[in-house]
């Protein structure tokens, strides 16, 4: 996933719900730190699901223009309003609903636990689970902030700057493990109440300094109903140490063949070197060579000009000693 910036480090995950049209939904938000703490990242993760008749996403919400970047966890596709809870023969309620009294209020909820517990296998479709983000100083930052604005807090999880704190890259493993986990969106126990709270649980798990602060306790519930979902924290955890030590392995292996790649090339610069600095002496010593060549040459040539000005020189006395015995024998 790589919305995430490597070296980037978490300082919060929320977890939260909003209603729209009638649909509770529930998204999860972290925040995370550049490493000199001057710059803000905001990602929403949350989880939708595509029409079960034709495979097109359904009840599709369209991000706004400004949205930097709304990325779906395999393919590209917009930002999707999970179907939770949506369409139900059940009612809503809000503020301007009248007051009912207990009996009745344990009755209606009776009625939509038993609703939802009825709900047959046909509610099972393809999940799509998807990731919105930008830099909070960003106009998509702005809107991905007033998004979350909105919504209603549940849950937060703070991580102390002295304590273990999940980098993006470990972020993003652990969102890609949690929807490859179960990737078939089912209303009754695998929808975006699942999702977020899945991986909101495996950070507390993993991470066990983080500090939880309970905002509410409306999670995972929809009129106050408990909306079942299935417990895969502790899978999820298992199979992310797996992910994490395996992607560890791949890496020191990675590093292995480059120190090795590096070692091998900075043999071979060695020798190369080596090689260039040999046949530099021997071309010096092929130099050397050729100056005591012409050295000795020129040596022979003055020992032959000595020589032959030796000759002159005895030519010239003999040349004289004839002259004078001629002259002798005239007298």
């Amino acid at each position: 996933m790589s919305f995430l910036c490597y070296g980037r480090v978490a300082r919060h995950a929320s977890r939260a719900a909003f209603n729209k049209n009638g649909v509770r939904r529930e998204f999860l938000r972290l925040d995370f730190s550049s490493p000199d703490k001057l710059h803000t990242s905001i990602v929403v993760a949350e989880r939708g699901a595509s029409d079960i008749k034709n495979g097109n996403p359904s009840n599709v919400i369209q991000p706004s223009t400004d949205i930097e970047a709304v990325t779906p966890l395999g393919a590209p596709t917009p930002l999707l309003v999970s179907q939770d809870i949506a369409g139900s023969t059940a009612g809503t309620t809000d503020e301007s609903s009248p007051p009912v009294d207990e009996t009745t209020e344990t009755n209606r909820k009776s009625i939509l636990s038993s609703h939802m517990s009825s709900m047959s296998p046909s509610f099972e479709r393809s999940a799509r689970d998807v990731i919105g983000y930008a830099t909070l100083e960003s106009s998509a930052g702005t809107e991905l902030e007033r998004m979350c604005t909105k919504a209603t807090p549940i849950r937060t999880l703070t991580f102390p700057p002295d304590s273990v704190v999940p980098s993006a890259n470990e972020l993003a493993t652990l969102v890609y493990i949690t929807s490859a986990h179960e990737p078939t969106y089912n209303v009754t126990n695998t929808q975006c109440y699942w999702f977020v709270e899945t991986i909101f649980e495996a950070l507390k798990s993993l991470f066990a300094e983080a500090e939880e602060i309970i905002v509410n306790t409306q999670g995972g519930t929809w009129n106050g109903v408990p909306i079942r979902r299935k417990p895969s924290a502790d899978g999820v955890c298992t199979k992310y140490r797996a992910a994490r030590a395996a992607l560890a392995e791949e890496a020191e292996r990675k590093h292995t063949a480059q120190r090795q790649q590096e070692e091998e090339t900075r043999r071979e610069r060695q020798a190369a070197e080596e090689r260039a600095l040999e046949a530099e002496e021997r071309a010096l010593e092929a130099e050397e060579r050729a100056l005591e060549a012409e050295e000795r040459a020129l040596e022979a040539e003055e020992r032959a000009l000595a020589a032959e000005e030796a000759n002159a020189r005895l030519l010239q006395e003999l040349e004289a000693l004839r002259r004078a015995r001629a002259s002798t024998s005239q007298d």
